[in-house]
């Protein structure tokens, strides 16, 4: 399997350092130790990366052939049009219509893990 920075030089077209560097707006002496050490950038340089490359930060890091685990692919359900608009809409209830929309969605809740 490919290095991080292997990975990274690859999908940029094999930029020299001295290049690279100036694409993520770094220190070529900085760039140069990330690369030997294999150690990942700042948050704001991997944002970089992601936008040159076009892929997420998961397939920047393990590669193509990586899948999110099933976990990521369940908390993406809950950026769905329907949960944002609920969302969007809680704060603007009062506290009694709050309380019955909790009281809702516990029943709607005990009622699915209560059944066979």
């Amino acid at each position: 399997m490919q290095k991080f920075w292997d990975r990274v030089r690859t999908l940029l077209g094999e930029p020299s350092v001295v290049d690279l560097s100036k694409m993520l707006d770094v220190k070529r002496s900085t760039l140069s130790s990330w690369i030997h050490n294999d150690r990942r950038p700042p948050m704001e340089v991997l944002m970089t990366l992601t936008s040159l490359t076009g892929l997420s930060l998961g397939k920047l890091e393990h590669g193509y052939d990586w899948e999110p685990p099933y976990e990521e692919d369940e908390a993406a359900e809950h950026h769905c049009p329907r949960h944002k608009a609920i969302m969007q809409i809680v704060p603007t209830l009062n506290e009694e219509e709050q309380e019955l929309i909790l009281s809702i969605l516990t029943f709607i809740q005990k009622s699915h893990t209560t059944k066979p």
